[in-house]
């Protein structure tokens, strides 16, 4: 606490947004993180006047701080109107947002989500925490500041765990029960936001614990078409399915923590896919990427289907394999099979080059394209896979008994 002036003004591009001034403060998460002591993503600003006028005079000052205007340098400006916000992105990832100040910083302060964001800081004043903030981030509380609040944002509802999964805290009682009071509210967002907010929920590492409150507190039920008995089946499943990837060759972990779609990691699909699992993905109030979402049919439809028959036998796994495509890996995770990830390399070096090219087939054959290629193709590869064939030589022999 008694170092958040240091930390503040220490950091170049803060100095330097103070020094042009305005009646300019810092809100927010940058405050919570400061004083929990993690390094944030993003600064928000909210400024007394025109905030575009505001942003460019910073671009452009450059007799101070030459550190500041380094970073400062080709950064994009993004106008947000819906939110009424400049935002600056910088090189390195950093964003700066610049909001207007209405009112009073009292107002501003007011009306966010939760204590531990009700936060500002300005020079000469230092931290100004009307709402107990620091105290309840001290004790690890997410807490409404008030029901207004949330029925002016109601995404706000889903943010509440969002922040239990990425904090690991209590959110409070109080706070619960606005949630359940007002969950059906959280069809009022747009079907972008929950999604990004529903994502950001399953990215962080306390994410079983999110799932179940908010689960119980009946807030998932108001967006996601699947039935609360099957919910809670998919949930508490996941702990089998973090003990699964927690034992997964190091060669498969490097990538799992990487963005897959909509800021969304793999590991994140993963934990979609199987908290989705019977669901109704037409009916979702969620604004699913292209590829995510024939990731999740694709997987869905495998994993029913592993419920009816052994689509995992020797016998059936090159066609299990060729189905799933880029589906495979979540497959094998999400059904426990992670002994097979060997056989999965397999499967994909032999699909990308097989004993025999298509053209060399074509020449033995005499054939053209068509229906009748593309199944010996699929074929000879499935020979080589089941170790039936594992030479060239082998490959043409059993080509000409098969076809000629």
């Amino acid at each position: 606490m008694k170092n958040i002036k240091k930390i503040v003004l220490g950091n170049k591009i803060n100095s330097k947004v103070f020094s042009l001034g305005s009646e300019v403060y810092i809100v927010g998460g940058y405050l919570r993180d400061t004083l929990i002591g993690k390094e944030s993503g993003d600064i928000d600003y909210v400024v007394r006047g025109n905030i575009r006028q505001f942003a460019m005079q910073l671009l452009a000052q450059r007799r101070r701080g030459a550190e500041a205007q380094k970073k400062l340098e080709g950064a994009s400006i993004v106008e947000l109107k819906r939110d009424r916000m400049i935002r600056l992105v910088l090189k390195n990832g950093l964003t700066l947002d610049f909001t207007e100040l209405q009112g009073s910083i009292r107002d501003n302060l007011g009306g966010r989500d939760f204590t531990m964001n009700a936060l500002a800081w300005l020079p000469g004043t230092g931290l100004i925490d009307l709402f107990n903030g620091a105290k309840d981030i001290a004790r690890r509380r997410i807490k409404a500041i008030s029901i207004d609040n949330f029925r002016n944002d109601p995404l706000r509802l889903l943010r509440a765990y969002r922040f239990v999964s990425e904090f690991g805290w209590k959110a409070e009682p109080e706070t619960r029960n606005i949630v359940k009071h007002l969950r059906k509210k959280i069809r009022k967002s747009a079907p972008e936001r929950i999604t990004l907010e529903f994502f950001k929920l399953l990215n962080f590492k306390n994410f079983h614990k999110a799932l179940k409150m908010a689960s119980d507190d009946g807030l998932f039920e108001c967006f996601l078409s699947i039935t609360h008995k099957r919910l809670l089946e998919n949930i508490k499943t996941i702990p089998s399915l973090e003990l699964c990837i927690k034992k997964l060759p190091l060669k498969f972990k490097q990538n799992i923590e990487k963005s897959f779609s909509q800021e969304l990691t793999l590991h994140g699909l993963l934990r979609l896919e199987q908290v989705l699992y019977g669901s109704s993905l037409n009916r979702n109030r969620l604004r699913l990427s292209r590829v995510i979402r024939e990731r999740l049919k694709k997987t869905h439809k495998l994993l029913h289907k592993a419920e009816k028959q052994d689509i995992f036998s020797q016998e059936n796994l090159f066609n299990t394999f060729f189905k799933a495509k880029d589906s495979a890996f979540d497959l094998l995770i999400l059904s426990g099979n992670i002994k097979l990830l060997g056989q999965l390399e397999s499967f994909k070096k032999i699909w990308k080059r097989s004993l025999l090219t298509s053209e060399e087939i074509m020449d033995i054959t005499g054939l053209k394209g068509g229906v009748k290629l593309g199944r010996l193709i699929y074929g000879l590869k499935k020979m080589q896979f089941e170790g039936k064939l594992k030479t060239k030589k082998e490959a043409v022999t059993w080509l000409k008994l098969y076809y000629l």
